[in-house]
């Protein structure tokens, strides 16, 4: 907001004079010079008055609250994500794995500076504008001061036209309807006259008000050249002070986050060659043991040759007893076989013998 020196006094000699000279333009017998009285000026304040009213509707502070709210979005967005939990080995630095993680975040972070770039783009330029606004707003707080000192010029001159009415033109016209015995054409004359002052009077109020109403645009043009000056200063700040912190730690996190998984995957290395060396050494003491145990063992163990032998002997003895069992079979099969061809023969002479004696007879 401009340092304007802007006084509502002026020089009173210099008000007094152009007062004087409005003052004469009014003429009671003309009734178009009351009605034309004070109107330029009271369309300044219309002219201005709407002029505010259209700034401040166009001046939309709400693009800065977008504006913030669109960065505190992106703030909020802002998350490191987790990697999902997977077998140790696929998580492994071997291959593309780490780096393609690296690329990600990197990717990531490279997205998120550019929509923040945006965003620090569109604070600027509503800084601007509201910094714009105030300068408009400056110059419409000139523009009332103007009025201001105008209003009064023209009330002024109102005030002495009717002072010269009520001290000059009615007491004249009072003594020429005395000294015409009330004729009623001078009779009229006053009755104008008065009605006239009565409608000077009322402009005269008219424009009492609207001085008024500038002198209290004033202050509401200074608040809100004021609300302008600290919300400029407050995207300012966000600019020049919040978003580089919040990059730095943006930053900071990536590294931490980098660090961790670093440090992540070192524990699962030192833990897997610990097991692994664990497993090893097992699997080492059980082949040695192992190895000496068959290295103090014969080619053949005694207790294989006690029951190999044994199982020899078993066999033997079951051959020996096979074998005179078939022997006493086979002798008890001659002796049957003996019977029966004996048996077959006595049969076979028998009847032989019967044939015999039939052919004979």
């Amino acid at each position: 907001m401009e340092n304007t020196n802007l006084s509502l006094t002026e020089d009173k000699e210099l008000v007094q004079q152009r007062a004087q000279d409005l003052s004469k333009t009014i003429d009671p017998e003309k009734p178009d010079t009351l009605t034309n009285f004070g109107v330029d000026t009271q369309r300044k304040l219309g002219h201005y008055s709407n002029e505010l009213l259209a700034k401040v509707k166009a001046k939309d502070s709400g693009d800065a609250g977008t504006a913030i709210n669109e960065l505190l979005t992106q703030i909020n967005m802002i998350k490191i994500d987790e990697e999902e939990k997977r077998g140790f080995l696929s998580r492994l630095p071997f291959g593309k794995k780490l780096q393609d993680r690296s690329k990600r975040l990197a990717i990531q972070y490279n997205n998120i500076s550019e929509n923040v770039d945006d965003v620090v783009i569109k604070l600027e330029k509503t800084r601007q504008s509201i910094l714009k606004d105030s300068t408009s707003l400056e110059v419409m707080f000139k523009q009332a001061v103007d009025y201001i000192h105008e209003v009064r010029t023209v009330i002024a001159a109102g005030k002495l036209k009717i002072e010269e009415i009520d001290n000059v033109l009615i007491p004249k016209l009072q003594e020429e309807v005395e000294a015409s015995n009330q004729d009623e054409l001078v009779v009229q004359r006053l009755s104008d006259m008065v009605a006239f002052k009565d409608r000077l009077e009322k402009k005269v109020h008219d424009l009492t008000l609207s001085h008024t109403i500038a002198t209290q645009s004033m202050p509401q043009i200074r608040m809100i050249q004021t609300t302008n000056e600290v919300l400029a200063q407050k995207i300012q700040n966000s600019i020049v002070t919040v978003i580089p912190v919040w990059r730095q730690q943006v930053a900071i996190a990536l590294g931490l986050e980098k660090q961790r998984k670093a440090l992540e995957i070192q524990k699962k290395v030192t833990d897997t060659t610990n097991e692994m060396l664990l497993k090893n050494s097992q699997l080492l003491k059980n082949n040695v043991v192992n190895a000496a145990k068959e290295n103090e063992r014969g080619i053949v163990d005694v207790d294989t040759l006690k029951k190999v032998n044994r199982d020899m002997v078993e066999t033997l003895d079951a051959v020996v007893k096979i074998s005179e069992e078939g022997s006493r079979k086979r002798a008890e099969a001659v002796k049957e076989l003996a019977a029966v061809q004996e048996e077959l023969n006595t049969k076979i002479i028998g009847t032989f013998g019967k044939s015999k004696k039939i052919e004979a007879e």
